[in-house]
Order: structure tokens, then sequence, then C-alpha cells
């Protein structure tokens, strides 16, 4: 693309934002007369029609170092974030303030007559430029405050600054303007809420997938015969992927089932412009697009943009930080095409901002064979049941259009239970019509490649030294906890062999029961203690335990650093007794575990074999392309290390790819971090291998690569085919690389269980459709009789006004009463007594950042023991707000006496008030720990 045409590209973000008459001065690319006409195009028309007036005129430009000089010009005249946008092509940032712009838009009867911009002028120095502060403030003294405020969001709706939104917000407050619209609105950021919910992205093998099943029998909607005549502007189908989209294209309830790298998305690019043409100016349409993580969104989102960018349709995005009530009801109302989680569409149907699902008339499922169980494709469907089953006069409901590779097995082992299942996806995405290919195999076929399948099962290491002194340390662990109480009475999980998984899962039952646990016949202060024992115990089991996983898995270093790192971070100064007698095992036996670390001769078997793979494959191909699928973000960062230290590996250039979600042990990757990862992968000369977790099975768009190793790696059918699918290039080959002779078993059964699977797909299209119908009718009404029967016994859950006494979750250390806490947006709590913050350990924070309304400045911990208690941030204009982890903390009933730990604050059991500006803030006269009281 040339510059010429990437300013073309963007000449809606360009036109939307700048004024012309402040950037002319840094461009000498143009003539007087050019310039005169610019600036004449502002003052009579406004600065968006000269914006488009100096783009066309840019066409002409051929001076050398043009582009350059645009963008110079552009940063030194006030608008840095677009002309980075412009340069990295990543509009990303921008989008997101479009949103909230039209938000603001439709606020603007209520802000401009109720406010003065002189009070809030002061406030608004980030998002303005100079010369538009001293417009405003002329404005506002020749017309009034009318105008004025009119001249002040105006400017301020034309900003590039990511966080224009915020500081508007912060400058309503600050100027007593809380009363208004945008700062009384329920606009919570959903970031702390979204989903996490476990998706497979399934790949099956074409020849298999056979003919449609048409089982629209009994239409609730006029079908629209497809035109083919009509061709899309957008792109163009090749015959098997028309073929797919036949059936959704005439309007019926459709799973689109097609390998991966067949092009799913761009089918339903194809679907769904076909959908919105067909709407009229009384009956206009709507569509969401549901993606089950944030990353795929964005990457759909982006995709959606990019085809319908030079149509009358509009493609927003509402997940993460743009999913607030506002912003979606927004979103919803002035776009066509709405790309948001399944999660957040659900939430926004149960809170009333999306009004019903009848809103749209067409929704996507991406990966719909996730459609069960409590997912929230199947909430989302079973609203959309009780609707349909209410009778042929109900609501209007959107077309259902499923995307998916395969349609799964369930947990059956035999193509009759294979073909039940078939039958339960259809009946809950009340499918009418399974579409495949039948006619266009061999086109297919050239497009999309099958690697071949091997399994490679290596010895363990005979002798492992590292892991008896490891185990001798979790004996010794286990016996201190044992002899103060009986800690295998805490779980229902049976203690499990030490250094597996289920041994993760059976300390995690115990550290949570510890607690909140109560001991009937010993004083407060002595349960205290008792319990932080305890929780100390099983902080130090979980991480042995982790390190041997590692030692399993990589080599012991890797472990030994792994435990080295963890107790260098701990603080010495709040050790009680406990921590110091732990601490002081670790470190006599430390230099032991150090030296059996760095000796040779140890070397894990299966990482020789994964370097003999990996010397084989490059050898006979240098520029292969290699994913690398590992089980946790621990392992990807100890193989990165190891292929970085190996110097027959070392010209792999490795990039880790893991998920967004932060983990006690790992902070996640950024959407940002995510996309260098993959563009290192991607670019000629870059990395070759890409070491990741399951994030990159879950549907990410990610190169051609001929080589995918599976290191340990074994779930079900639907994962083996998944990650097995992202070998697209032409003669890749697909490795399981393991010392378990169960997963090696487990994957041969997986194979077997993929026959299952496509005889089960061809058995269900050869069922005739009456007697198919019938079959997903009676699971559809026994479902709806067992949702009116859960909703009629599930009781109402009321939240006890009793206060809450809020104890560290380590040593139970008073901290505050629930009365105390506020919440602020619907999604932050903060503490409002100043009796808080002097309770706390205050540290810097290692990653200060803005996220929604808060700026992260400073961790705060127990000031007891240390424990994780959340951050101070400020936020309206009130700086060192604590705001509070909920695991840092259990919660005692001050009426009943009973403890509780809860995960999120959803579940919380008491009653906490919304944040009130002037009743909840007092004077914060000093800089140091002055949160409200």
């Amino acid at each position: 693309m040339s510059e010429k045409e990437l300013l073309q590209r963007c000449c809606k973000y360009i036109t939307e934002i700048i004024q012309p008459s402040l950037v002319l001065h840094y461009l000498d690319f143009f003539e007087p007369k050019e310039v005169e006409l610019i600036k004449a195009k502002e003052e009579k028309e406004g600065p968006t029609h000269a914006s488009a007036l100096l783009l066309d005129m840019i066409q002409n430009v051929d001076s050398p170092g043009w582009f350059q000089m645009f963008l110079d010009g552009l940063s030194i005249a006030g608008y840095p974030t677009l002309s980075k946008s412009i340069d990295m092509e990543d509009f990303t940032e921008l989008d997101k303030s479009r949103l909230y712009k039209q938000m603001v838009r439709k606020l603007r009867p209520t802000l401009e007559p109720g406010a003065r911009p002189m009070d809030i002028l002061p406030h608004l120095s980030e998002c303005l430029l100079q010369p538009q502060e001293e417009e405003v403030r002329q404005v506002t003294e020749s017309k009034g405050d009318h105008a004025g405020m009119g001249r002040l969001l105006d400017f301020i709706l034309r900003s590039d600054n990511p966080q224009w939104y915020k500081t508007l917000q912060d400058a309503l407050s600050a100027a007593g303007y809380d009363n208004l619209a945008l700062g009384d609105q329920e606009d919570a950021d959903m970031s702390g809420t979204e989903e996490i919910e476990m998706t497979y992205s399934q790949e099956a093998e074409m020849e298999d997938l056979h003919a449609n099943l048409d089982t629209d029998a009994e239409p609730r909607q006029k079908v629209v015969r497809y035109d083919s005549q009509i061709s899309s502007p957008l792109t163009e189908l090749r015959a098997y992927q028309e073929e797919l989209a036949l059936p959704a294209l005439e309007s019926r309830n459709t799973i689109i089932c097609a390998p991966t790298g067949s092009g799913k998305t761009i089918i339903a690019v194809e679907i769904c412009w076909q959908h919105l043409r067909q709407g009229t100016e009384e009956s206009k349409r709507k569509v969401a697009f549901l993606a089950n993580t944030i990353p795929l969104c964005q990457q759909q989102m982006e995709l959606f943009m990019k085809y319908f960018q030079n149509t009358d349709f509009e493609v927003i995005g509402c997940f993460g930080e743009s999913a607030s009530n506002l912003v979606v009801k927004v979103a919803v109302e002035e776009y066509d095409i709405i790309v948001m989680t399944p999660m957040i569409l659900q939430l926004k149907l149960e809170n009333g901002t999306i009004p019903s699902l009848s809103t749209f008339t067409l929704i996507f499922f991406d990966e719909c064979h996730n459609t069960s169980k409590k997912h929230s494709y199947n909430s989302i469907m079973g609203m959309y049941m009780d609707i349909r089953l209410q009778g042929p006069l109900s609501t209007a409901l959107p077309q259902i259009v499923g995307l998916t590779a395969s349609v799964g097995v369930g947990k059956s082992k035999n193509v009759d239970g294979a073909l039940e299942h078939i039958y339960q996806l259809c009946a809950n995405l009340d499918t009418h019509t399974l579409s495949t290919v039948t006619k266009h195999l061999n086109e297919l076929r050239k497009f999309v490649f099958v690697p071949s399948k091997d399994i490679r099962l290596v010895k363990r290491r005979s002798v492992d030294p590292f892991m008896d002194v490891v185990l001798g340390l979790m004996a010794h662990v286990e016996s201190i906890a044992k002899k103060t109480y009986n800690i295998e009475s805490l779980s229902k999980v049976p203690m499990s062999t030490r250094g597996s998984q289920a041994y993760e899962q059976w300390v995690v039952t115990v550290q949570r029961q510890c607690k909140v646990l109560k001991l009937v016949d010993q004083d407060e202060e002595e349960e205290m203690k008792i319990c932080r024992k305890l929780v100390t115990c099983s902080e130090h089991l979980r991480k042995y335990n982790d390190s041997l996983i590692i030692s399993e898995d990589a080599r012991a270093i890797d472990a030994i650093n792994y435990l080295q790192k963890y107790f260098d971070n701990l603080d010495p100064t709040r050790f009680d007794e406990t921590d110091q007698k732990l601490f002081s095992v670790f470190e006599e036996r430390s230099k032991e575990l150090l030296r059996i670390a760095s000796s040779s001769g140890r070397e894990n078997p299966k990482l020789q074999e994964l370097q003999s793979v990996l010397d084989e494959q490059y050898h006979y191909n240098s520029e292969t392309k290699t994913i690398l699928f590992v089980k946790t973000r621990a392992l990807a960062e100890a193989i990165e290390q190891w292929i970085l230290e190996t110097p027959a590996l070392a010209h792999l250039k490795p990039k880790v790819l893991i998920g967004r979600r932060r983990t006690e042990n790992t902070a996640g990757m950024t959407l940002s971090t995510q996309k260098d990862a993959l563009s290192a992968f991607e670019s000629e000369g870059g990395s070759k291998l890409l070491i990741a977790t399951s994030v990159a099975d879950e549907g990410i768009d990610i190169a051609q690569c001929n080589l995918v190793l599976l290191y340990d790696y074994v779930g079900n059918v639907i994962k083996m085919v998944q990650t097995r699918g992202r070998g697209r290039a032409m003669d890749s080959r697909c490795i399981l690389i393991t010392s378990s002779r169960e997963n090696a078993e487990k994957e041969q059964i997986n194979m077997l269980q993929e026959k299952v699977m496509y005889d089960a797909i061809q058995t269900a299209q050869n069922i005739e459709t009456d007697v198919f119908l019938a079959k997903v009718r009676n699971i559809q009404k026994r479902q709806k009789k067992q949702r009116d029967l859960e909703r009629r016994m599930a009781p109402e859950k009321k939240k006890e006004e009793t206060p809450f006494l809020l104890q560290c979750g380590k040593c139970r250390q008073h901290a505050c009463k629930s009365d105390e806490i506020r919440v602020i947006q619907n999604n932050h709590r903060v503490v409002i007594s100043k009796a808080f913050l002097p309770l706390c350990n205050i540290q810097p924070h290692p990653k200060p950042q803005v996220c929604d309304v808060l700026e992260k400045k400073s961790k705060i911990f127990c000031r007891t023991c240390n424990r994780d208690w959340g951050i101070l941030a400020s936020c309206m204009g009130l700086d060192n707000l604590p705001v509070l982890k909920i695991s840092g903390f259990t919660f005692v009933n001050l009426r009943t006496g009973q403890r509780k730990s809860v995960v999120k604050w959803q579940d919380f059991p008491g009653l906490l008030k919304d944040f009130d500006f002037e009743l909840d803030v007092l004077d914060q006269d000093s800089s140091e720990g002055a949160g409200p009281q």
C-alpha cells in the first residue's frame, strides 16, 4: 500500500480529528494559494470539510519526504496519537475513542446548558490545544456559557488523546458537575467481569464433511432467496465458500462446519453484507458477531472493519474496556455490526441495556461448538428458546449462524453417542441447517492441508535427585502443617501424588479452607496464628509442586530459578515464626538444589527429543515455521530460555504467546504484545518458533506454519484437531512429544474418536428431515421445562444488610468494615476510611498505568504479613484511593460470626453503597495516605 493510499484509507480518522489551520504551518509542501484555500474552507464550512480538501490536495504532492513531514506536522501540532496510528497502521485507540465520542454527542443536550465552560476548562489542558482553549474563552465572553460549552465540546470531540473521555469525566467531577448525565450513568468497565470460559476451536478433516442437512420444516420467518447475480463489493468467495454460505444467505438458521483455514470469517462477512443490504429505512437490520475472548473479538472486529470501511455500514467492538452500559447502548443504537463477547451480550440483556434479542436481526456464534452447559452461548440461546417456544406469534427473533470447524462428539465413544451430541448442539442453537462442503471438495483440498500426525514417546529421567530433594521439602512442610491441624480433612479432593496437577488442585482447596477455618476450642488470637500458619504452609507447598512440574517438562535450573524468584520476593520484615522456619528450610537446601541443577549429565530426555525434532526439521527446511504448544505459562518461559541458551537452537529466535488474563505467577500479555509476538513470527527473517499456551488454539489468526509440536499437550478430540490444524502449510507435520504412556494412549483414542465424529456427521445428514426435526424439538421442549423448574426452585439471592468485617486472608488482621467500602462505576471497591491506610504496607506499583477510570500508582499489602490487598489509585480527581483485591481478604458476618471467602465481588454476600462524591469525600490535606474518609 502506497503512502497516499494509506492516507485515503484513514481518511475518516484524519477528517474527524484535525483542525487543518493548526497543522498547515508545519507543511512546507503546499503552495501559499493552497494553504489559503484550506483555511477559507475551514472558516466557512468547518474543520471536517477542510480536512477532506487537505487530503485531496495531498494526492497531487510529490515532494521528497512529504509523508514524514505530514506525520511530524500532525505530532507537533498536537495530534501525536493520530500520527503514530497512521505510521503504525494501527487505529485501535482511535476506534475506541470514536465510540465514546458517539456517546458524548448523544449527551450534548444535557451537557451544553448544564455547565459553565470556564469551570471545566482549567482541567482539560491535556485534551485541548492552546489555541482551542483561547477560542473557548473568547466565545464564552462574547456569546455566553451555552455557546462556549458548545465550542468546548466541539474541540474535545476532535481530540486524539486516548484518555480524553476520562479527562472530561474528571473535569466535570472536579468542577462540581456530578449531576450531569456523563457522570451519573452506570458506565462500568466490564473488563473486571469478562468471562473466563474454557473454549475450543476445532478443525476437521474436509474429506468427511458432507451434504447440507435442511431441517427447516417449520420456518418462523419468510425465507429470502439469495440472488447469486448480486455480487458482493467486499470479497469474492471461492466456490466451496459459496456452497457453505448458501443456506445462511437464504435466511436459514445454520451451522457452517468447515476446516480451519477455509475462510469461515470471510464467509461471515459475505453473509453479513447480503443481510444488511436487504434492510430498509422502516426495517433496519443489525448484526451481532460473538467471539469468546477479547483477542478474538479484536481480530474479528479489525477484519470486519477492513471489509466494510468503504460501505455505508459501520462496525464497532464492545469488549473489555469498551463494554460499559452506556457505550453498549450507543453502539447498538448507532452501529450496524457489533462485535462482542457472549458474556457482554448476556449481561446487557439481563440488565436491560439491550432490550431484547429482537434488537438484532442476525447473530453469529464463532466457535459455536461451545454452546453447551453453563457457557454464555447457551445462556443466550436459552433466552432465545424461551421466546421461540411461546408460539408463532412471539417476538421476531434474529437469524442464528454458527461457525465451527467440527461439531465434536461430547463424551461419546461411538457413532450413536456422537449423533446424540449433534442433536443436542442443533437443539441448543435452534439450527435448521448443517452446512458442509460436498460439491467442491477438490477445490477445498487445494487450499486446506491436513498435517500428518506422529507420537514420540520418550523415557523419563532414570535418576532425578532434584525431585528427591523437593519431595523431601514438601514432606517436611506437610508434617509442620499436620502437627497443627489435620489438613487432609479440609478438602473433599483426595491428597494426590506430589508434582501433579491433582496435587495442585488439592492444595488450592486446602488453602481456601484455611482462610475461613473456625476452631471451636481456641481463642481468636490463637485461631489467627494457626490459620496463618496453615495458609503459609499451603503457599509453600504450591510453589514446590509448581517447581516439580517445571522440572518434569524443562530443566531443573528452570525449576530452581522459579523457586528462588518466589523466595526473593518475600519480605523478611513481615515474617512470623512459620515464615522464618520455612524460609530457612529452603535456604538450607537451595545450594544443594542449585548444585544438582547445574551439574551436567542430567538432561531432560523430553528436551533432548524436542531438540532432535527441531534439528531434523530445520536441517531439511531452514525456513520452517514451528508452533510449540505447552501446558503452562511458566513452562513457555522456561523453554524459551532453554532455546536461547542452546547454541544449536538460538537461531530460531523464539517468541512466547500466552493469554491476557493475569495469574498469581504471571501478568499475562497485553493485546499489543500478543500482536508483536505474532508479527515477529509472521515476518520474514523474524522468529521461526512460537511457543504458545492454549491461547493460540482459540482461533487467533496465525501465519502458515509447517511444524506443530505438542509438548505433552493433550486434551480431548477437539483440542487434538484444533492444534493439529495450526499446521496449514503443504506437507506440514504435527508431532506429540510425551513421557507419559497414558497421554500417548489418550491421543490415539482421540484419533479414533475423530473418525467417529465424521461418521456421526454423515449419519446425521442422511436422517429424514421430519425425524431429525422432531428429535431436536423434543430436546428443546425438555430443556425449556428444565429452565422453568430451575427458575422456580432457585432461591432469591438476598444481600445481607448486616455489615461484614474484612480480615486479611492470611493473618486475619482486621482491615475495615463493609460499610466503609464504596463502589465506583459498579466495578471498583474502594475504602473511604482514613484508618485503613496505616494498616497497609505501600510499595511502588511495578506497572503504573491508567485502566478504566483508575490511574494505578502503588501496591498495598497487609502491614503484618504482606498479603496482597490491592492498589492505590487516582480516580475522579482524588488521590490515594485504596482499591481492594477480593482474594486478599476473608469476610466475617458481624451478626452471625460466620467467615466466608469469595472469588468475585459479585459473590460478596453483603450490601455495598455506591460512591457519592459529596458525601464520601472530605479534605485531603496530606499528600501521603490522604484517601477520603
